[in-house]
């Protein structure tokens, strides 16, 4: 990852020790931003409030040695990449460390730009690969409690209303049976549409090819496959002038459709009205907003929004299944950009995104996760 831009944490109470290990970062070509302390409960409160793509943790530092800082790092932050330095090679302390949570360790002795770079580049690596193992048991704990709740109960039905279909054709009972034959077809349509967001969710993850796209394109595609929702409800849609991206054009199509789709399910107002802007960052990426006049999300909740089967207070009374903007943040994240809300009950939504500007090639440098700013919006609900 050198060559790449980083947020860096050191945890060490020596200055010269944190200078010996942002030189080392230097001439291994990373281009960081560092936040330093030193002492581990600063360190936990900075973390509170900033994120960091690694943590250079001191073995030893005062009030708590730097073991204690890695479990209590790891437990508050369990996908935050962790390295211990140490003034001595012990593989005793290098163990215990990789016990509590740190992805690896270096010696203050063996800084230099070739171990820097190998640590670092490890460690971010091993953090996101262990994120995508939990991310991934848990989708499969959530896939197995939809399969044997929420498809087993339209299946159950589905056989119910067969056999009394059966049992009124033998009795001559042709209008009941008929009215059960309604009742098994609008069974099997939540059934199938249960399954198609299942398959979008997982297809989010799909390696397609990405290009420049323009969003003028999907925007367009996104109404078109909303064209019957749209004309029902009467919901105006409109947006400035919007730019190219690069990215896979299927899987941005989705992410407005399900955007636009919800801000139309999720209002009571006469008339939903969604406008999507576009505006240019300074970092090679595009910050995108979807805003509605919906009922709103509560206060506290905008997170949680974006898991996996999460509904919150309000939109129970309508149907979905709790995967849309779940979907809508795999998608994002596959396009290393995020999202995240500003909601106000009875005052609408809006949801921004990024995604990176169609200049960028895989090969360059990628757009850096949610800002500082965009973070502390994520806990206003106003």
């Amino acid at each position: 990852m050198s060559g790449t831009s980083l947020r860096i944490l050191i945890a060490d109470d020596d200055a010269g020790d944190r200078r010996q290990v942002k030189r080392a970062m230097q001439r291994a070509g990373f281009l960081c931003e560092y936040a330093e302390t030193g002492s581990v409960e600063e360190a936990l409160d900075i973390c509170e409030h900033r994120t960091f793509d690694c943590v250079i943790f001191d073995y030893r530092l005062p009030g708590q040695d730097g073991l204690t800082g890695i479990s209590a790092m790891h437990a508050r932050f369990p996908d935050m990449p962790i390295v211990m330095s140490t003034g001595q090679g012990d593989e005793m302390v290098a163990a215990d460390a990789m016990k509590r949570g740190a992805s690896d360790y270096i010696t203050k002795a063996g800084v230099n730009s070739e171990s820097i770079r190998k640590i670092v580049d490890n460690a971010i690596e091993k953090a996101a690969l262990q994120h995508r193992v939990r991310q991934q048991q848990e989708e499969l704990e959530n896939f197995a409690r939809v399969l044997a709740h929420d498809l087993r109960a339209p299946g159950a039905a589905i056989q119910t209303y067969a056999s009394r279909i059966a049992d009124r054709i033998v009795a001559g009972q042709q209008e009941q049976a008929r009215e059960y034959a309604a009742w098994t077809v609008q069974t099997a349509e939540r059934m199938n549409r249960l399954i198609e967001t299942l398959h979008q969710y997982t297809s989010a993850d799909a390696k397609d090819a990405f290009e420049p796209v323009a969003m003028t394109l999907v925007l367009e595609a996104s109404l078109a496959n909303l064209r019957d929702l749209i004309q029902e409800s009467g919901a105006q849609v409109t947006s400035g002038d919007l730019p190219q991206i690069f990215g896979s054009a299927p899987q941005l199509v989705q992410l407005l459709q399900n955007l636009i789709a919800n801000a139309i399910k999720y209002c009571d107002q006469p008339q939903p009205r969604i406008h999507l802007g576009a505006s240019q960052r300074d970092d090679r990426a595009w910050l995108f907003s979807v805003a509605d006049n919906g009922i709103g999300i509560p206060q506290g909740q905008c997170l949680r929004i974006f898991e996996p089967f999460i509904r919150v207070a309000g939109a129970t009374k309508r149907k979905g299944t709790g995967l849309g903007l779940a979907t809508c943040k795999k998608i994002v994240e596959r396009h290393r950009g995020s999202i995240w809300c500003v909601s106000e009950i009875s005052a609408g939504s809006t949801f921004f995104f990024t995604l990176p500007e169609a200049s960028l090639n895989p090969g360059d440098e990628s757009p850096p996760s949610q800002s500082d700013e965009s973070a502390e919006s994520l806990n206003v609900d106003s």
